[in-house]
């Protein structure tokens, strides 16, 4: 894959058909099928703003037509949360392996807690109940581990773009 651009629309769309085809969980793991916060922590890392605005508008369009959302808000919480990683991505570079995934784990459940707000102002219901709570810190702490992951691996497939070159001129 060339860019990270495409890379990220292709791991939103794998969070997406995991959430679609996925097991159907109720309660505290309700939220943690949803790996596209992961997704959007590290467009906010490897994107710059033109392209993370693009990812995020095709990104949250798609997921906005797929799941029928009327207000348009996955593109808003896409967007909203892959800027806010992106106005740290300093820190973020040069925090050790579990500063980023504490940064991770917040910017997850940050996402989940906008989600849902946006969310209630769609259904305009005003439920909040408590394992509700319980649900967006653990998505947030299964995105956060999630985010660590997609990260080592995108930083693996820029890392060594040229030995997949190399290989196809020595066959």
């Amino acid at each position: 894959m060339k860019t990270p651009g495409l890379r990220l629309l292709i791991l939103a769309l794998m969070a997406w058909f995991l959430r679609a085809v996925g097991p159907e969980w109720h309660g505290s793991w309700a939220l943690g099928t949803n790996l596209l916060a992961a997704v959007a922590i590290q467009a906010g890392l490897w994107l710059g703003p033109v392209g993370l605005l693009t990812w995020a508008l095709v990104a949250g369009i798609f997921w906005d037509f797929t799941t029928f959302s009327p207000l348009g808000h996955h593109w808003l919480v896409l967007g909203g949360i892959g800027f806010l990683v992106r106005s740290q991505r300093g820190w973020w570079k040069g925090a050790s392996a579990g500063e980023q995934a504490a940064g991770s784990v917040l910017a997850g459940v940050a996402f989940f807690a906008l989600d849902r707000l946006l969310h209630l102002l769609e259904t305009r219901a005003w439920e909040w109940p408590f394992l509700l709570n319980v649900s967006i810190v653990l998505g947030g702490f299964v995105n956060g581990v999630a985010s660590v992951v997609m990260g080592w691996w995108l930083e693996q497939e820029d890392r060594f773009p040229a030995t997949s070159h190399a290989r196809r001129r020595m066959r």
